[in-house]
């Protein structure tokens, strides 16, 4: 997987509550935690179908939630 996209403060907690396929679709807890948001996408060498992967991270840095999403 390779990461496509970063995104910080109110702008990634948007993305992080987005419904899929065009966000994550965390839940409430996750997207009021979440400082930013990394957007990992796999790629054509990849064995696995195509997918989107969200990384939702706190203030700390702190990993607060992951979720695939299919598709490109």
């Amino acid at each position: 997987m390779k990461m496509l996209a970063r995104f910080s403060g109110v702008h990634a907690r948007t993305e992080a509550a987005a419904k899929p396929p065009f966000g994550a679709g965390f839940k409430a807890a996750i997207v009021a935690k979440t400082e930013s948001l990394e957007v990992h996408g796999s790629e054509i060498g990849d064995a696995a179908p195509d997918c989107c992967e969200f990384r939702a991270f706190d203030a700390d840095g702190n990993l607060v939630g992951t979720k695939k999403v299919k598709g490109y």
